[in-house]
């Protein structure tokens, strides 16, 4: 499945010119939106700050996570595995975990469970990031949906370890 993905998605990239642009747009900066959205929206409730401080928390230990999975886990990624040009340069070091859908997840992740309305969206902007990054080529599938996995997991804990520390 994530050979046939990444095949079909790189070759439905490259032959519209407008999608290849967006997903390029979107591997590259659309994972910076998610702290302005933070940012923007987490000072104005109380729960809302306890969701976006656990996402910071959260964020940082899924980054660290993912330094420590990358080194150690080392899948190549699809654009080095199955010999095609990514849509942007790259280095060819591990493909899982994505770090921009693993921290992206983790900063909004909290905010879903806290305020659904709002956090759904948020998530659903992250995990456009990671569909973006296999359109580029960085990535398989499988990278994005076990980097949101344990994004989501990484959320739950510090979630429970705060609410405990406020309590």
């Amino acid at each position: 499945m994530d050979t046939s993905l990444a095949f079909a998605l790189h070759a439905a990239a490259l032959a519209t010119p407008w999608l290849a642009g967006l997903a390029v747009a979107f591997a590259n900066y659309g994972v910076f939106v998610l702290p302005v959205a933070l940012v923007l929206l987490g000072w104005r409730r109380p729960e809302l700050r306890r969701a976006v401080a656990t996402g910071i928390i959260a964020g940082g230990v899924a980054f660290g996570l993912g330094l420590v999975l990358e080194r150690v886990l080392s899948r190549p990624r699809p654009f080095v595995e199955l010999a095609f040009e990514p849509l942007l340069p790259h280095a060819a070091d591990s493909s899982f975990p994505s770090d921009h859908t693993l921290v992206g997840v983790a900063l909004v992740g909290a905010l879903a469970f806290a305020r659904p309305r709002i956090g759904l969206w948020l998530l659903a902007w992250a995990l456009l990031v990671g569909i973006a990054r296999v359109v580029a080529g960085l990535h398989f599938a499988t990278d994005i949906i076990g980097s949101a996995l344990l994004a989501l997991a990484i959320d739950a804990l510090v979630w429970v370890v705060l609410r405990r520390a406020w309590h």
